[in-house]
Protein backbone atom coordinates (compact mmCIF):
# COMPACT_ATOMS: atom_id res chain seq x y z
CA UNK A 1 0.00 0.00 0.00
CA UNK A 2 2.76 2.48 1.30
CA UNK A 3 4.79 1.57 -2.58
CA UNK A 4 1.51 2.30 -4.43
CA UNK A 5 0.93 5.67 -2.65
CA UNK A 6 4.42 6.52 -3.25
CA UNK A 7 4.34 5.85 -7.16
CA UNK A 8 0.88 8.06 -7.09
CA UNK A 9 2.62 10.84 -5.77
CA UNK A 10 5.83 10.31 -8.28
CA UNK A 11 2.93 10.35 -11.07
CA UNK A 12 1.41 13.67 -9.64
CA UNK A 13 4.73 15.67 -9.15
CA UNK A 14 6.21 14.31 -12.46
CA UNK A 15 3.50 15.32 -14.24
CA UNK A 16 3.23 18.74 -12.67
CA UNK A 17 6.68 19.40 -13.34
CA UNK A 18 6.52 18.35 -16.89
CA UNK A 19 3.92 21.26 -17.15
CA UNK A 20 5.82 23.18 -15.35
CA UNK A 21 8.99 22.65 -17.59
CA UNK A 22 6.89 22.65 -21.01
CA UNK A 23 5.55 26.21 -19.82
CA UNK A 24 9.11 27.02 -19.18
CA UNK A 25 10.27 26.27 -22.40
CA UNK A 26 7.64 28.63 -24.10
CA UNK A 27 8.44 31.57 -21.51
CA UNK A 28 11.72 33.30 -21.30
CA UNK A 29 11.83 34.30 -17.52
CA UNK A 30 10.82 30.53 -16.48
CA UNK A 31 13.95 27.90 -16.68
CA UNK A 32 12.65 24.58 -18.20
CA UNK A 33 15.19 22.17 -17.82
CA UNK A 34 15.38 21.46 -13.97
CA UNK A 35 11.56 21.00 -14.37
CA UNK A 36 11.99 18.29 -16.63
CA UNK A 37 14.98 16.83 -14.79
CA UNK A 38 13.19 16.28 -11.78
CA UNK A 39 9.85 14.98 -14.32
CA UNK A 40 12.38 12.54 -15.59
CA UNK A 41 13.77 11.74 -12.24
CA UNK A 42 10.50 11.03 -10.42
CA UNK A 43 9.23 8.69 -13.74
CA UNK A 44 12.18 6.89 -14.10
CA UNK A 45 11.76 6.09 -10.36
CA UNK A 46 8.47 4.03 -10.34
CA UNK A 47 8.52 0.54 -8.89
CA UNK A 48 6.44 -2.34 -10.80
Amino acid sequence: MFKQVRNTARIVVGSVCTVIGIIGILLPLLPGTPFLLVAAACFSSLEQ
